[in-house]
């Protein structure tokens, strides 16, 4: 994992070990007219006939917007942290046992000043990796964690 520096000050005491998953969430593998597989967050509505015209590295980019999820159960940051914890956690653990073979990034912000996180993910597609973990600490307004899955 890899974060700023004030995603390590939320997560100084935090033993990532001990955090109970809370499976909010189910993750599904598509495939787009190309027969390229991608992946979202099952969403309530019915959606089995959708799909993506997105291809090759467009298919990280509609993963990373389709496959947000907000965070603001609390104005208490301690709750916020708590939760967004819990879902990453869970998210990350589908897509380890349950997409092996695909090499994933979660990423982890959180915005102290709002008092709200947000999860996303994306597959890794030749290398390209949406956000740039060489320089994490120029993501100054939030903190922000970057886990790569599958690796």
């Amino acid at each position: 994992m890899i974060s700023n520096i004030k995603m390590k000050e939320l997560l100084l005491d935090i033993d990532f070990s001990s955090i109970e998953p809370k499976n909010y969430y189910s993750i599904s593998q598509k495939e787009n007219s190309n027969n390229e597989k991608y992946w979202t967050i099952n969403k309530e509505i019915d959606c089995t006939a959708c799909k993506t015209s997105a291809s090759g590295l467009e298919l990280s980019h509609y993963e990373y917007d389709e496959n947000e999820i907000y965070i603001s159960n609390s104005q208490n940051l301690k709750d916020v942290l708590n939760l967004s914890l819990k879902i990453f956690v869970s998210i990350k653990k589908i897509l380890q046992e349950n997409y092996s073979d695909t090499v994933f990034d979660i990423i982890f912000s959180i915005n102290e000043e709002q008092t709200y996180s947000i999860i996303r993910f994306y597959a890794i597609r030749d290398n390209f990796r949406i956000t740039d973990i060489k320089d994490i600490e120029n993501y100054k307004l939030e903190a922000i964690l970057v886990d790569t899955v599958n690796n």
